[in-house]
């Protein structure tokens, strides 16, 4: 016989300490607010080649090669600068944007939230957005990524809708419910 050693302990099929709590999956309208919201930063990339790609930045060179700015760049640099800084805030924004769709899917409502507050300013901002470049007081317009986000806006209407149907309303409750108890 040992002294002070003791059996170990297993937990029981009755013992639910062990068992991880069930998550709800979420129904159809938040799947379908998902998948718009995947397909609307489609839109975005295709609408970010499409800026990039346009003329504009082809006849602001054109016109203004010569111009030196204030700062003592050329044209061409400001072109440059001005295309980069825009990718990468367009990129960022469109990775920003499917990271609060992966978590509206999951169920947390802040994230619903901003969805909605994102989609209502790109609604709002169709109505002055065009792709523009300004040089010296001239000013380079194209609208090719109109079509884009007018796409955009229409199926992000639908997915906010979908996000507040009552079946996301409940799922929106329930996944709470479920964060709050574990």
């Amino acid at each position: 016989m040992v002294i002070g050693m003791s059996t170990p302990s297993f937990p029981t099929s009755s013992d639910n300490t062990s068992t991880p709590t069930r998550s709800t999956p979420p129904p159809g309208s938040v799947n379908g607010a998902f998948f718009i919201y995947l397909i609307a930063a489609a839109i975005s990339v295709v609408g970010i080649v499409l800026t990039f790609t346009s003329d504009i930045w082809d006849r602001a060179l054109r016109e203004n090669a010569d111009m030196v700015s204030s700062t003592g760049m050329t044209t061409e640099e400001l072109i440059n600068i001005t295309k980069t800084v825009s990718i990468v805030v367009g990129v960022l924004f469109v990775g920003l944007y499917l990271l609060f769709a992966f978590k509206m899917r999951a169920g947390r409502n802040w994230a619903r939230i901003v969805l909605t507050v994102l989609s209502a300013l790109s609604v709002v901002s169709l109505f002055s957005a065009t792709a523009s470049v300004k040089i010296n007081d001239q000013t380079y317009t194209s609208g090719s990524n109109q079509v884009t986000g007018w796409i955009g806006a229409v199926i992000s209407v639908l997915a906010i809708v979908l996000m507040f149907l009552p079946a996301s309303n409940e799922y929106f409750a329930r996944t709470k419910a479920e964060r709050a108890a574990r």
